[in-house]
């Protein structure tokens, strides 16, 4: 038998991923493996932010506005080589969330050569020291339950509301006119 897998081009599994994809493409952004991975990362620094923002932590570092913004900044330049290299640590973690974590983890180690990233007394970053506290007191349904959410109040918002209101714009002016 022959593995359909492997037929190139690749065979889409469903209507959306085949004849509908143009139609389909702006959910990409908010539906995909790779948009629920980019609000993984998202939840992940968020939490890490808020970890050391309120003080919740004992011990751990104030982050200053330049590591807050560089963290942040991963998770908007989170691209085709970030959803590449989640796939390898995926691949070895056999674990999506925790793959997320790793990724982050080494944005954190890679932070000391980021230019202008400076902790809040002007000194060095202090993102490489708080790797260990990435994803403290979390489970990754905690992480993904968030994730859910947001990708799927992005494709509500960004996609499906405008679609909607462009239809019932449409129909009204079809309407007046005829």
């Amino acid at each position: 038998m022959v593995d359909l897998s492997a037929v190139s081009p690749a065979i889409a599994l469903g209507p959306l991923d085949g004849r509908y994809r143009a139609v389909a493409a702006p959910l990409v952004n908010h539906l995909s493996e790779a948009a629920l991975n980019r609000a993984r990362l998202q939840v992940e620094v968020e939490w890490l932010i808020h970890l050391t923002d309120g003080g919740v932590l004992p011990g751990a570092p104030r982050l200053s506005e330049t590591e807050k913004a560089y963290l942040r900044g991963v998770v908007e330049d989170f691209g085709a080589e970030e959803i590449a290299e989640l796939g390898a640590i995926e691949a070895e973690t056999r674990h999506d969330v925790k793959a997320v974590e790793y990724l982050l983890k080494r944005r954190l180690a890679a932070a000391a050569q980021a230019p202008g990233v400076v902790s809040a007394d002007g000194g060095p970053t202090v993102l490489p020291t708080v790797g260990e506290i990435v994803h403290i007191f979390c489970t990754s349904e905690d992480i993904n339950n968030l994730s859910y959410a947001l990708t799927i109040r992005g494709a509500v918002e960004q996609v499906w509301l405008p679609a909607a209101r462009g239809l019932v714009e449409d129909l009204a002016a079809m309407a007046h006119e005829h």
